[in-house]
């Protein structure tokens, strides 16, 4: 990759301008676009930093979320829960700390697939969520 950017920065970027952006402009094979909503955001390998913003919640109609192998550190926003359209939520490999947000079981029953291996999530986790798809995580700094 080219270079870095903040995950913060992209998301609150692609929020402001989501009306301006005409979906034939995007690469098909990062985001899509359904009656003018976003539905499929694919930021897999794309040398993200920084944490994901509680702002990610006002992308209701996200089907696909793949932030992995990624730099992303900080906590996973509890407005992840908002996102009740999502079937396929893809966080492995980047390096998310903290405990998951109770929130994310608002989500986690309509999810197809997710994967949140490889990160710092620190237990107890959500009871929703089987403990082989938290999969391995660093807990070294956790309390």
């Amino acid at each position: 990759m080219c270079c870095k950017i903040s995950l913060i920065t992209a998301l609150d970027q692609l929020y402001q301008h989501l009306i301006q952006i005409q979906a034939e402009q995007l690469n098909p094979w990062n985001c899509n676009f359904k009656n003018g909503r976003l539905t499929f955001l694919w930021l897999y390998d794309d040398s993200l930093s920084g944490e994901i913003p509680e702002s990610i919640g006002k992308l209701t109609f996200l089907d696909t979320l793949h932030l992995s192998y990624n730099q992303l550190t900080g906590n996973l926003p509890k407005s992840i829960g908002r996102l009740t359209r999502l079937n396929w939520l893809y966080l492995y490999r980047n390096q998310l700390s903290g405990m998951m947000p109770d929130s994310l079981c608002n989500i986690y029953l309509n999810l197809t697939n997710a994967y949140f291996a490889y990160n710092q999530f620190c237990p107890p986790y959500p009871g929703c969520v089987p403990i082989e798809k938290i999969g391995a995580q660093d807990i070294s700094n956790c309390p």
